[in-house]
Parts: C-alpha cells; structure tokens; sequence
C-alpha cells in the first residue's frame, strides 16, 4: 500500500496498486467533477413537467406498450418520425429518448417549433446564436416543428436546421399531431417532410384518447 494525498481535497488516501492516480485525485472528487460537468436534461433545454421520466412511468401512465421500434433505437436510422393525436405520448415518448441518450454522458437539445419560432423572432441578426447549438447537438428532439410559424423566415430556418443535421446523419426526433398522409395537405416544404419521414415512423401505437382530457374528467 502506498500512502498518497489528494491534491483537491487534501485528504488521505492509500493505493492499493503498484501506483497513485495520475492526476492524484480521490474518488470522491472525480465523482463531484463528474457531477460538475453532467449535462442535465435542464440543460439540454426539457421542459420541467417531462423531466425524470421513464419508459415504465410511460407505458403506466398512457396504457399503451412501448413501441418495438424504437426498443432499442440508439441513433440509427439518424430520423424518428412521432405522429398521432394530441395527449398521446409523443412528447413523453420523445423526452425518454432524449434522456437515455443523455444519461449515457452525451449531450442533446429539446427545442418546441413555437419556441423555436419565438427565439429566432426576438433577434433576426442573432439567429446563429439560436440554430448553432441545435445543428450540431447529437441528438435534438423537434417538438411541433410544423406549430411554430408559417411564415417564410421560419421555415426557411426549419429548413436549413433539417439540411444540415439530415447532412450529418445527426440524430433527431420529430412530433407532429399531423399523420403521415396528412403531410401532403400541410404548409410545409416537401424537403423537410422527405427528410422527417426518412427514418422511423411511429404513429399506429400513439393512435388513441387524450390522456390528458381523460385525467382531466376524473379530476372533475
């Protein structure tokens, strides 16, 4: 055994090995560093009422078994399609997936069409700021991109964000209230919807009653 002290905390330590650490920290100081350097799903920019949920907490809670193709779904092919009526799951669905990535010390980002549509609106010379961070995050989660805006800028940006991630094979994950065959009649430009529908398309498993109506009679 070797005697040693940790150059953080100061603290005794012993090795048990032929050496001390390299960078002589203790365990306990490499897990706070960890710690420190975790990126959150509050990081990562999910809302607070999908944070800390889990593939059982969705199957109890939406009475629906977890789809098979996204079981073990780890980024390839690089787009998932999440389509059916509002108060599904899709959302849920989407954040689970989203925070198993990030659990496995990856990053990602989680950003609604209306907020995205807002943030790009509030400074139109800053918009870099806004799409930098979503063009090359390894997993980003599209919520009701189709619900920000209609207009030109928007989905010119929507556009370029779905060019270039579809470009880099980067994962992403899109939701929609809007079925695959009602794409067509939609406003939006045919290369986003053959890019969205590329990969994974789930939609016949997230077919069904509003939960959140459901939960809301009972309340009443």
């Amino acid at each position: 055994m070797i005697p040693w002290q940790c150059t953080r905390c100061s603290e005794d330590q012993l090795a048990f090995g032929p050496s001390v650490p390299a960078d002589r920290l203790c365990n306990t100081c490499i897990d706070a560093e960890r710690a420190r350097n975790a990126f959150t799903e509050t990081d990562a920019g999910i809302p607070k009422r999908f944070q800390r949920l889990t593939r059982e907490k969705w199957i109890f809670h939406f009475n629906r078994p977890w789809p098979k193709a996204v079981e073990t779904w780890t980024g390839t092919p690089s787009w998932v399609a999440l389509w059916g009526p509002t108060g599904t799951g899709k959302t849920a669905l989407a954040t689970i997936l989203l925070a198993e990535h990030l659990r496995t010390g990856s990053r990602g980002r989680w950003i609604s069409g209306p907020q995205l549509a807002w943030r790009i609106q509030q400074d139109f010379t800053a918009v870099g700021d806004v799409l930098d961070h979503l063009l090359v995050t390894p997993l980003l989660v599209l919520d009701e991109p189709l619900s920000g805006s209609g207009a030109d800028w928007y989905l010119e940006r929507l556009l370029l964000l779905t060019r270039t991630r579809d470009e880099r094979e980067l994962p992403t994950i899109v939701t929609s209230q809007l079925l695959p065959e009602l794409l067509e009649t939609a406003a939006a430009p045919p290369p986003l919807i053959s890019r969205w529908l590329s990969g994974l398309r789930i939609h016949r498993q997230l077919l069904g009653e509003d939960v959140r109506l459901r939960l809301r009679k009972k309340a009443v």
